[in-house]
Formats: structure tokens, C-alpha cells, sequence
């Protein structure tokens, strides 16, 4: 039944670690917490999604759709959206939200935080943040884990953001510069794609010239991962279409290969996926030879210009460690770093800041800038959050056509 009396609603700080999934259970059996919401408690949780999306995977059971829709065609927000409603329509007595905006678009972060509001009139919620202003009104108590328990304790949302890194070190130059690179080195020329014959990008038009730098925004299922694919060479959507990659049409004899050389890639999943035993340096020097850690002697060269990317992120007392035990902001700045080490035409940054603190974003928003000024590389940044301070002066927003909906098209704005 919904709690008539007014509710106490909680938020507890992640922003320098994530609760696991054991301790998110732990919550969930706090017996303070039962006992002052109710006993009947769900975690809203992509660890919860997961499970369900593992469930479709292996016995073919989808629990969040219907009529043989499948989970895992559906984008970030809308499995979060599915998820939500089959929650709440248990009626529980309390939701344990973590991190729930992430990966979501603006317009979609908006819509949820309405929508939660309003469920705090009946509900007791606990919301996990990284970011202050992730925070809902509703949640005023904080809450901190300390030995297998969760305390209550003065909620706290100011972060201090006043990092960058070193402004004096310029970038290392690259061991040996890309040769015959065209002005441009990107460009769509009315392309459109659909999937299973239902558009997704319409009459796309857009040119990426040497040295520019780009802003890549659209709603969640709004085809960004699509056009991404297309132009690092992972989609065979490009072609018999007018696309231009490197001053070579689509399909005309390049190899995926040849088009990867000449481009730099992060994106923020590769943290979890690079957990080997190699060392910082070693990570950063395999840029060069575009492996996963390196798997061969350096040379001193090779060696000196990984130390001055070190000490241009700050990092230079971590060369000898093992990139695993690094936390989530150094490994990204050190992934950078090794996208970025061959100095490649293009560099590609898919959600860079995605799931970081207000601290964490600004060093890597601080990194981006320092590349895209030296003007050596094209930036193309993925993101649905507007950073601050962010330096990018073009921006490609992928809007809907129109009503009737026939795809994304593009519209571009320039500073």
C-alpha cells in the first residue's frame, strides 16, 4: 500500500567508488530501512538489467517485453524505462537507484527525474550519485557505508572541480607523422540507413575537416553508434553509399585495417575490457602497434615518448604499475594516451566522461581540450552531457526528420 505520511528519501555519494552488487544487497536488507519504509524493497540497477538481459540470452525469456520484443535490440533508456515500469508496477515499499541517469539523453534525464518525484510521494527512495546535480530535491539525507552497514549522515553534493592537467607540457610529438592525409577526412554526402527496412539516419550531409573538432549529440536510439561504426570501418553500412573515409570512397579497396591506422579510439567500456597485467607504460606504447597491451621489447624511444605523455597527464609515478589497479579516471586518461600516442588523423571519444565525478570529467574535459587545440588531430566527441568548459567549436545533432519519423538527419552548427 502507499505510505500516506511523508517520506524520508536518501542519496549516497559513488562519486570515488561504486557500491558492488553485494553491498547494493546489503542495502536492501538494512532492517532500519525495512522497518521504516516497509519490507518490500527493488533495486533499479543496470546490474538488474543485466540479469534480465542474461535471462533472454540464455533461455530465451524476456521478462521486460512482450510479443517477441527482444531486450537487448532496445536502447539505454529505453531498458531503463522498461525496467522502471515493471518495478514500480510490484508497488514496492522502496527503490534503491543507482546511478540511474547514466547513459541517458538529456531529454530522457529530464523525464525521469519528473517522473521519480513523483513517485517519492508514495515511495521511499535511495538514490546512488556521482554528480551533485544528479541529486533529486526529494533525497535531503545522506547515507555512507561503514562495515557491512549504511549510516545516516549530512548529505554533501559540493565538488570541487579546479583540476586540469599540466598547462605547461605541450603534447609529445609523434615518433613518426601520418603521410598524405587529405583535408578531409570525413565525409557523408546525403547517406541515409535503415535497419530491417525502418530508417535510423536520413540524408545525412557532413564533412570533418583535418584538425577540426566535432561534438557528436542526438537522443538515445538516435543512430550515433551507427554513424560511429561507419566511419572506423565496424559497419558495412558505408557501402554503395557516398561516403568518404580518408579521401577514399567507401568500398573502393581500402581495408578495415588501413582505415583504423589513421584513428584513434576510446570509449569508456574499455576499462573493463583492458584488465590484463600490463603496465602503464606498456599500455600507452601499444597504441603504436594498436594492441592490447604490448606484447614486445620497446625501444628507447618509444619508451622516452610514453614517459612524456605520463608527464603530461600527471601520472609519471604510475609508469611501472599495473594498469588494473589504477583508478577509473587514470585508466581513462591513460587510454587516451595511447589512442593518441601515434598522433592519428582522427580521434574518436565515444562518452569519455561518462559515469565520472564533476573531478574525474574535468581532467578529461581538460585533456580533450589541450588535443583539439594543437590542431594535429580531428576530435570527434561523443557525449550527451555538455561539459564544462568544454572547447569544441562544431557540433553534428542527430533530430529527427520529421512526424512521420523517417530516420535522424543532421543538424550542424559551427562557432
Amino acid at each position: 500500500m502507499p505510505h500516506t505520511n511523508k517520506q524520508t528519501h536518501y542519496a549516497i555519494d559513488t562519486s570515488n567508488a561504486p557500491l558492488s552488487k553485494q553491498q547494493l544487497k546489503e542495502l536492501k536488507d538494512q532492517a532500519w530501512l525495512k522497518e521504516e519504509a516497509g519490507p518490500f524493497g527493488l533495486v533499479f540497477s543496470n546490474h538488474t538489467l543485466d540479469a534480465y538481459l542474461d535471462e533472454e540470452y540464455r533461455h530465451g525469456n524476456s521478462i521486460l517485453t512482450k510479443d517477441g520484443d527482444l531486450l537487448k535490440t532496445k536502447s539505454s533508456g529505453e531498458r531503463k524505462r522498461l525496467l522502471l515500469a515493471y518495478q514500480l508496477a510490484q508497488n514496492p515499499d522502496f527503490l534503491i537507484l543507482d546511478n540511474p541517469f547514466d547513459a541517458l539523453d538529456i531529454q530522457r534525464v529530464a523525464s525521469l527525474k519528473k517522473e521519480l518525484q513523483e513517485l517519492a510521494k508514495s515511495t521511499v527512495l535511495l538514490q546512488l550519485f556521482r554528480r551533485s546535480d544528479e541529486v533529486l530535491p526529494c533525497c535531503t539525507v545522506g547515507l555512507t557505508y561503514q562495515e557491512g552497514q549504511f549510516v545516516k549522515v549530512d548529505l554533501i553534493t559540493e565538488q570541487h572541480t579546479s583540476v586540469s592537467i599540466n598547462h605547461e607540457q605541450k603534447l609529445p610529438e609523434p615518433l613518426e607523422a601520418f603521410k598524405n592525409v587529405p583535408d578531409e577526412l570525413i565525409s557523408f554526402r546525403n547517406v541515409s540507413v535503415s535497419f530491417d527496412e525502418k530508417p535510423v539516419l536520413k540524408d545525412i550531409t557532413w564533412t570533418v575537416k583535418r584538425g577540426s573538432s566535432w561534438h557528436l549529440k542526438g537522443p538515445n536510439g538516435a543512430g550515433k553508434t551507427t554513424l560511429l561504426s561507419m566511419v572506423t570501418g565496424d559497419s558495412t553500412k558505408g557501402y554503395g553509399k557516398e561516403l568518404y573515409l580518408f579521401g577514399r570512397k567507401k568500398g573502393s579497396g581500402e581495408t578495415v585495417w588501413e582505415i583504423k591506422q589513421k584513428i584513434g579510439y576510446f570509449t569508456s567500456a574499455m576499462t573493463e575490457r583492458f584488465d590484463g597485467m600490463h603496465d602503464v607504460q606498456s599500455m600507452i606504447i601499444s597504441g603504436l602497434y594498436d594492441s592490447v597491451g604490448l606484447y614486445q621489447k620497446p625501444t628507447t624511444l618509444e619508451q622516452a615518448r610514453a614517459e612524456e605523455w605520463l608527464v603530461l597527464l600527471g601520472l609519471k609515478q604510475l609508469s611501472g604499475a599495473r594498469f588494473r589497479t589504477l583508478n577509473e579516471v587514470q585508466k581513462r586518461l591513460i587510454l587516451i594516451a595511447r589512442a593518441m600516442i601515434k598522433h592519428p588523423p582522427l580521434l574518436i571519444l565515444d562518452e569519455p566522461t561518462a559515469a565520472l565525478n564533476e573531478t574525474g570529467a574535468a581532467l578529461i574535459v581538460s585533456l580533450i581540450n589541450k588535443i583539439a587545440a594543437s590542431g594535429s588531430t580531428s576530435v570527434l566527441y561523443v557525449s550527451h552531457k555538455e561539459e564544462v568548459g568544454l572547447e569544441l567549436f562544431n557540433e553534428l545533432l542527430l533530430v529527427q526528420d520529421d512526424c512521420d519519423f523517417a530516420g535522424y538527419t543532421a543538424k550542424i552548427r559551427s562557432s
